[in-house]
């Protein structure tokens, strides 16, 4: 028998979603909601922008007087607009996170299976988990914001073939970009302390995954009221063995001659030339950069680690 945990859940799509069947992906995600949700609303996001004025319409219950939990089924990008719509009107749900995107990086985060019709199922034997989020100029961001190579990069990957060569095209084109880093100045402040010079890659972290792959900081958490910066300061040999080797930060900075890490809760980042930001996968910011994470800001479905280890869904 079905055990309701919320009145009223709300789930949000793309129809443009990384799911080759989107309508069948529904319907698979939808088998499992309504086993812990009374009334589920399946609501199409057609636009950029939307999934944040339905969050508005949810906190003044326009849109219904009863929804406690919002669901996204969507990569890192859509993930990244409920985040904003849910941060910038204070709406104070819960969130569940399906995956159907290319890396789907804070899923890793969230002990979910990458694909959508397991993940769902784990939801229901999930439980609510508090979590960081980081505030980037006026915008918001689970996992990461990044400038230089990342950016390059993700710039050089082709819309429209994230699907099955996805993967292999950001590979290639991540070692194109790798050949030929462009270089930037930066100044920034974090906390009390300023820091200058030059480098072809910033990388702040609030989440352990990045790109489909786990940074090496061991003691990394999306909740421990800080953010990790990392600064690149070589290129070639000496990062790359910098990324393969675990380490916590007391010992990072003794440990790694390439990445400089910097724990902080407040960073101010300003770059000479100008540089576009990647925010979660999404290119929407330029510098100058005032970033500072919130503490316990949100609570998201979580499959505890014990479970995991029992869960044999595929």
């Amino acid at each position: 028998m079905a055990n309701h945990k919320f009145k009223h859940g709300v789930l949000f799509y793309h129809e443009h979603s990384g799911i080759k069947d989107i309508y069948r992906g529904l319907g698979d995600v939808a088998a499992s909601l309504t086993t812990f949700c009374k009334h589920l609303s399946i609501q199409l996001s057609e636009n950029e922008g939307d999934i944040i004025k339905y969050c508005e319409e949810i906190k003044t219950q326009q849109y219904s007087d009863d929804v406690d939990i919002v669901f996204i089924l969507g990569g890192d990008g859509t993930v990244n607009e409920l985040i904003n719509g849910v941060m910038q009107n204070n709406l104070d749900v819960p969130i569940g996170i399906i995956p159907g995107g290319t890396f789907n990086d804070f899923v890793k985060t969230l002990n979910l299976n990458p694909r959508h019709k397991p993940a769902s199922q784990q939801l229901m034997q999930s439980e609510l988990q508090t979590y960081d989020v980081m505030k980037i100029n006026d915008q918001y961001a689970l996992n990461f914001v990044g400038m230089g190579l990342i950016v390059q990069n993700a710039e050089n990957v082709q819309e429209g073939n994230k699907d099955v060569f996805g993967k292999l095209s950001y590979v290639g084109s991540t070692m194109k970009t790798l050949l030929n880093p462009e270089h930037f100045d930066y100044k920034i402040t974090f906390d009390d302390k300023e820091v200058d010079g030059n480098t072809s890659m910033l990388v702040v972290a609030n989440g352990p995954f990045i790109g489909g792959s786990r940074i090496p900081l061991t003691d990394l958490s999306p909740s421990d009221g800080y953010l990790n910066t990392f600064i690149f300061k070589e290129q070639g040999t000496s990062v790359l063995n910098d990324i393969f080797k675990q380490r916590d930060s007391m010992n990072w900075n003794k440990m790694t001659d390439g990445i400089q890490h910097v724990l902080s809760k407040k960073i101010t980042i300003e770059t000479d030339p100008q540089q576009k930001e990647d925010m979660d996968g999404e290119i929407a910011l330029t510098t100058p950069l005032e970033i500072e994470v919130i503490p316990n800001a949100i609570q998201i479905l979580t499959l505890p680690e014990e479970k995991l280890e029992n869960d044999d869904l595929n």
